[in-house]
């Protein structure tokens, strides 16, 4: 995948120089009554050229960003002024790189020539900060600039993080708890029957406990994603074995129905070996992954999983034989982007999350309908001893 092709015909197009910018900028700048109206709107409006380049933001938006005055992002892209992790790791910045083909705000910029844009559809745009790794939601629109300069355009921001969370949390209690607690209730009525017997007892309890740890553990997941972006998740490092692990998360998905006729192995090469780092964020990483490759895997597919020795790391990997296609692979790891529809996408977002701001280390995939799928997750042997 070639992360520098570029995205769109306008994006390689020249920037204008820092004079044609300012001149711009100025211009609008004199009409105080425009500047009132879009400084007095609640959400973001910035006032964009025909090369994406930013000539005013308002108040809402600059006090977003914790910029002083408009000098900051003058001439600017928004993903450059966002610090949209892609954005950054281009030189040629915001617009250029593959990953740019799928945004939203991409999407919903005018077309290069057609100076007239129509008010256009809302797009959603997803960013991921490069050094904070703070991950927004916004909903993006285009609309005519007022005043007959047909080099301008409006570009709409609104940010619907919150809201994007909410659907996602309403979606995981509404329906994926709400089904385990509905079979909880099923399992409970079945083990009143007075006609039971000892044997037939012994095994609804069993389903009964396994109903009750998935739901914990659906809990457990919310709750340490929701410290996690707030800065309040706190490491408890301890002692921890490869396989044991490894063997934790087979035994989850193996005794649960799943609604799926795929099954989890752990490869025959796992490497056994002792390491430093927090068991609970690894698990829930191992578990993420391994919840994705089940429900990518085809019918009586096998996901396999294992461990690797990476120098001073260790290698956590899951297999499954399916391929993404391209644009889902550029979006993975965004924060709401689901390939199961409205309300979802927090798996691959928290694995990223809690892997790399947390335990220090990398997460990666590779994909081809040769190969199938793997997801990795390079960990430090001992995390106290990881550069931060």
């Amino acid at each position: 995948m070639n992360e520098n092709l570029c995205a769109s015909e306008t994006s390689q197009q020249p920037r204008c120089s820092r004079v044609e910018i300012e001149t711009l900028s100025k211009t609008i700048g004199n009409n105080r009554q425009l500047l009132d109206v879009l400084n007095a709107f609640p959400g973001f409006v910035l006032v964009l050229n025909h090369t994406r380049q930013i000539i005013f933001a308002n108040q809402a938006f600059l006090h977003f960003l914790g910029a002083a005055s408009l000098a900051e992002v003058l001439g600017k892209k928004p993903g450059d002024a966002l610090a949209c992790e892609h954005a950054m790791q281009s030189i040629l910045g915001c617009g250029t790189t593959v990953f740019c083909s799928t945004c939203g705000a991409a999407k919903a910029t005018p077309p290069l020539l057609l100076h007239q844009p129509e008010n256009g559809d809302a797009q959603e745009c997803r960013i991921r900060q490069e050094g904070s790794g703070k991950s927004f939601d916004f909903r993006v629109q285009t609309a005519p600039f007022p005043g007959g300069n047909d080099n301008l355009y409006l570009f709409f921001l609104s940010d619907i993080s919150h809201e994007k969370r909410r659907r996602a949390l309403e979606r995981i209690f509404f329906h994926d708890v709400a089904n385990i607690a509905t079979g909880m209730v099923g399992m409970s009525r079945t083990l009143c029957q007075k006609e039971l017997d000892e044997e037939k007892k012994r095994q609804f309890q069993d389903v009964l406990h396994r109903y009750a740890h998935r739901l914990a553990d659906e809990v457990e997941a919310q709750s340490a994603l929701a410290a996690a972006e707030n800065n309040d998740l706190h490491l408890q490092g301890k002692p921890c074995a490869s396989l044991a692990l490894l063997e934790e998360v087979v035994a989850f998905y193996n005794n649960i129905d799943n609604g799926r006729t795929s099954r989890v192995e752990i490869s025959a090469d796992a490497v056994a070996t002792e390491f430093f780092t927090d068991p609970r964020l690894l698990h829930r990483i191992l578990i993420n992954m391994t919840k994705n490759a089940i429900e990518a895997s085809p019918p009586e597919g096998v996901v396999r999983i294992g461990c690797e020795q990476a120098d001073n790391n260790l290698d956590f990997w899951v297999h499954n034989h399916g391929c993404m296609p391209e644009e889902i692979q550029l979006q993975i790891f965004q924060r709401s982007f689901s390939t199961k529809g409205a309300g979802r996408g927090l798996g691959t977002y928290s694995i990223k999350l809690l892997g790399e701001r947390y335990l220090k280390g990398k997460v990666s995939f590779t994909s081809s309908p040769e190969n199938g799928t793997t997801f990795r997750f390079r960990c430090p042997r001992n995390i106290e001893a990881a550069s931060p």
